[in-house]
């Protein structure tokens, strides 16, 4: 550990506003009237701290499984991180209790100037819902996908894309167009656009990409939203494992439609693989299939789930060959 003479004035600095507001109990205004600096400055030097390892902070909570599932999932896979929500073993999962999992994954990871490509859907919503405002500068967030539906129904991305810049102090960088097309020749008209490339551009190089899978089923939401022919959704719903950012993959995690895929305004696959952190958030037990095999080919590096989720993947997967248990 660092000696004390040897700490920066900013270290020192950022040491003692911890002490005041940790061990003496004093609020972030107190911290700044002692210290005679402002109070997002205190906030600043607490953050500073934390990360500095000054500080460090464990909440015990019960409600969690804690990890033997995690450690199997991050085994398997070869994932960095895995944190896991308990909740009822229901079908949907258990949202808001994934959703503040996954909150606070994200906050630990988020770094200053970050290029944070996010997603769009129920479960990135309840996640931007749990997130607690960051001392965090010069973050910018790209949509990964588009987001305008054919029909009237909501699919939450402008209130996920609120909540995340509230959140992170952030930049946005949105798309606003239709998820899927219907000519591959407007798809490369669009492409063409300076304004829609400069977004997918920043989307092909993100830092660190935020995400949920879909599952196949016809009350999934992409299915509900009137973007495929007749045929294409008995392709899918037959051939497809899942999706991710709204690009259906087979079992063996590629692509499912080639031809669809062509149309779809979002990150292909293959960039999502080599962005550097890939942060997924999915739960229920109607994504196990779709997230083992995400997990399986390599799209994920950071995972938040649910228990029933964990145990449903483990289970697939050992049933499947799936990772490398």
């Amino acid at each position: 550990m660092t000696k004390g003479q040897d700490m920066e004035p900013r270290q020192e600095q950022a040491l003692d506003a911890a002490k005041l507001y940790y061990l003496g109990g004093l609020s972030q205004g107190d911290v700044a009237r002692r210290l005679g600096v402002s109070r997002p400055t205190v906030s600043k030097l607490i953050q500073t701290a934390k990360d500095l390892r000054y500080v460090t902070i464990d909440v015990h909570d019960p409600r969690e499984v804690t990890s033997d599932l995690g450690d199997q999932l991050a085994e398997r896979f070869g994932l960095e991180e895995v944190r896991v929500a308990s909740g009822p073993a229901d079908p949907v999962g258990p949202l808001e209790e994934l959703g503040r999992v996954g909150a606070g994954l994200l906050e630990d990871l988020v770094r200053d100037g970050e290029l944070l490509g996010l997603s769009w859907g129920e479960t990135m919503w309840a996640v931007g819902r749990h997130l607690q405002p960051t001392t965090r500068d010069d973050v910018e967030i790209v949509e990964l996908k588009g987001g305008v539906p054919l029909q009237p129904k909501r699919t939450r991305e402008y209130e996920t894309m609120s909540l995340f810049c509230a959140a992170f102090n952030a930049y946005p960088r949105t798309l606003h167009l239709p998820v899927y097309l219907e000519r591959v020749e407007t798809m490369r008209a669009l492409e063409a656009e300076r304004q829609v490339q400069a977004v997918l551009q920043l989307g092909r190089r993100t830092s660190m990409a935020a995400f949920t899978v879909g599952p196949i089923a016809l009350d999934a939401t992409l299915f509900t939203l009137d973007y495929f022919s007749p045929a294409e959704r008995e392709h899918l719903l037959r051939r497809a494992a899942g999706d991710i950012c709204s690009r259906f993959y087979d079992d063996t995690g590629q692509i499912c439609l080639p031809d669809l895929d062509a149309r779809t305004v979002a990150v292909p696959l293959a960039d999502l693989r080599r962005t550097e952190r890939r942060v997924c958030i999915a739960g229920g037990r109607s994504k196990v299939r779709a997230l083992a095999v995400a997990l399986a080919a390599g799209y994920v590096t950071h995972l938040a789930t649910d228990a029933a989720a964990a145990q449903g993947v483990l289970e697939y997967s050992a049933r499947h060959g799936l990772g490398e248990g």
